[in-house]
C-alpha cells in the first residue's frame, strides 16, 4: 500500500486539495506520518500539540520534539498545556483534545482537522465497544469523517505506518503511558489483540468489515423508518401495527 497516494485519494474524494489543514500531532509514529505526507503534498498545514500535562518532564519532552520537527520542516506549530487540574482519564483526555481541536479551527480559520486514527484503532475501538455490549450504531466504529473532523489514514495499520516512517528517516518518539494496561486500550492492544491474532491473523480487515457492513445496515434503518414514519401520520392504528422494535 502507498500511504500517500491513500491520502491524496482521501483528500480529493473530500475536496481538502489546497485547503488549509490543521494536523493534531503528538510526535508518535501515526501522526508524524501524517504530517509528513500532507506536507509533502503541499497543502498549507499546521501541526496542533495539546501537552496533557500528565506525564511531567516526558510530556515537556514531547512538545519539545514536536516543535522542534515543525521548526526544521518549516511546519507552523502551535501548543497549549492541559491544567493539573483535568482528570487523568481517557475520556478526559478525549474531550479536552477535541475541545483544544475546536479552538485550533477557529484561531487559523481551518474548516479541517485531520487526526491520524489508523486501522489498529478501528480495531480496538470495536472491540472495546462489544465488549461493552453495543448495539448495531456502536459498530460504526470510527468514522473518517465527522464535522470538522477527518481521519485519513482509518484504512492503514500501524505496521505500515511505522515502515513509512522508517522508510522515510522519520525517528518518532514513544509515549510511555501507552505500555500501561490499566488503561482498557492499551489492555486490549496488548493483551486481547496478541490472544484474537491466533485465531485470526486478518482480524483488523474482518472487523473493518463489520463496521462498514453495520454502518451500511444502519443507513438501510434510517431510509425505512423515515419512510415508515411519513406513511403513518398521526394514525395510532397504524403505530401499533408496527413491530415492537419499530415503535421503540
Amino acid at each position: 500500500m502507498n500511504i500517500a497516494e491513500t491520502v491524496k485519494s482521501f483528500l480529493k474524494k473530500y475536496s481538502l486539495e489546497n485547503q488549509t489543514l490543521l494536523v493534531g500531532f503528538s510526535g508518535g509514529y501515526d501522526s508524524i506520518c501524517l504530517l509528513d505526507i500532507i506536507k509533502n503534498i503541499g497543502n498549507p498545514v499546521i501541526a496542533i500539540h495539546l501537552n496533557h500535562n500528565w506525564r511531567g518532564e516526558e510530556s515537556l519532552r514531547d512538545e519539545d520534539f514536536c516543535r522542534d520537527f515543525c521548526e526544521k520542516r518549516g511546519i507552523t506549530f502551535y501548543t497549549e498545556t492541559l491544567s493539573s487540574d483535568i482528570p487523568h482519564t481517557e475520556t478526559a483526555a478525549r474531550e479536552a483534545r477535541y475541545k483544544f481541536f475546536l479552538k485550533c479551527a477557529e484561531k487559523y480559520n481551518a474548516h479541517a482537522v485531520l487526526t491520524a486514527h489508523n486501522l489498529d484503532d478501528l480495531t480496538e475501538t470495536l472491540l472495546y465497544r462489544i465488549i461493552k455490549g453495543t448495539g448495531v450504531n456502536g459498530l460504526n466504529g470510527i468514522s473518517e469523517h465527522r464535522d470538522i473532523y477527518y481521519r485519513p489514514l482509518l484504512s492503514v495499520s500501524r505496521e505500515q505506518i511505522e515502515l513509512y516512517c522508517k522508510k522515510n528517516d522519520l525517528n518518532a518518539i514513544s509515549d510511555s503511558s501507552n505500555l500501561d494496561t490499566k488503561y482498557k486500550r492499551n489492555f486490549i492492544r496488548h493483551k486481547i489483540l496478541p490472544l484474537i491474532k491466533e485465531i485470526n491473523g486478518n482480524y483488523a480487515s474482518a472487523l473493518k468489515n463489520l463496521a462498514t457492513s453495520a454502518e451500511e445496515t444502519n443507513e438501510l434503518l434510517d431510509e425505512y423508518m423515515s419512510d415508515k414514519i411519513s406513511k403513518l401520520g398521526n394514525s395510532t392504528k397504524k403505530f401499533l401495527e408496527l413491530s415492537t422494535p419499530a415503535q421503540n
